[in-house]
Formats: C-alpha cells, sequence, structure tokens
C-alpha cells in the first residue's frame, strides 16, 4: 500500500520536529508538533484520503498507552480494507505491545497471532522475526507446554 507522496512528506516533517523539540528538551514545541500531526491526521481523513500511515504513526508518538490502542485500532480496518499485511501486522504487533504495557497479557497474545498472521503473507522478514520473538517472550504458560 503506498502511501501518497504529500501525506508522507508532511507526516515525517511533522514527526522530525516532534524528535527534534524532544531531543533539545522543549515538551512545548514537541505537544505542538504531535497536535499538528494529530490534525492533519483528521483533515486527510476528512478529505477521503485515510491511510493507516497517518493513525500508526501518530499512535507510535503518543505517550498514553489507551490513546495509542484507540489509534492503532482507527488505523488496524484501513490497512486490512486494504489488504496491506504489512501495515496491519506492524499494527497488531504495536497493539500487543501496548496491551503489555497494560498487563492485559491474553489482548498482548491474541494481537501478536494476528499479527503473526498478518506478517506470514508478506515477505517482510525483520517484523516476522520480531513477532515470533514477542511471541516467544509473552507465551502462557499453557503455550509452553
Amino acid at each position: 500500500m503506498n502511501i501518497p507522496p504529500d501525506i508522507h512528506a508532511r507526516v515525517v516533517e511533522l514527526t522530525d520536529t516532534i524528535l527534534h523539540a524532544g531531543q533539545s528538551g522543549d515538551a512545548e514545541a514537541a505537544q505542538a508538533a504531535y497536535r499538528a500531526l494529530a490534525d492533519y491526521g483528521h483533515a486527510v481523513a476528512a478529505e477521503g484520503r485515510d491511510h493507516p500511515f497517518l493513525w500508526e504513526t501518530l499512535a507510535d508518538f503518543t505517550g498514553d498507552d489507551r490513546l495509542a490502542i484507540a489509534l492503532y485500532l482507527r488505523a488496524l480496518p484501513l490497512a486490512t480494507a486494504a489488504d496491506a499485511c504489512g501495515y496491519a501486522a506492524s499494527i497488531c504487533l504495536a497493539l500487543a505491545e501496548r496491551h503489555v504495557n497494560l498487563d492485559e497479557p491474553e489482548a498482548a497474545r491474541d494481537y501478536a497471532r494476528q499479527a503473526d498472521g498478518f506478517a506470514g503473507r508478506t515477505d517482510d522478514l525483520p517484523l516476522r522475526r520480531d513477532i515470533r520473538q514477542f511471541l516467544l517472550d509473552h507465551a502462557s504458560p499453557a503455550d509452553r507446554h
């Protein structure tokens, strides 16, 4: 699934601003750029050009796990509708990681299994390896038998 060049460029510009502001300790500038990224995502969606890249990226820069999960869940149906298995796998892995942070291991494993299913339909070996490692690291006692 291709990212329209104008969307990609704007998202990269805003995320670079967030990163640079964070590295320089300017929390206010980082927050402003984060809000601009969120506003941009909503504007693009309102134009009918919604893309999972927007919401996955915004979620990646979200410190609040619950809010990040909501953003990933906005991205996931866009990725699955477009049969963009790489996006869907990455989003599901991120969902799994956020659920681990919230001490929700069953939800984490469920999303990791979904990620594994999507990743199996890609040739992205590093992503597939990361998902398999997550599954190994977070296996339930029942999975170990």
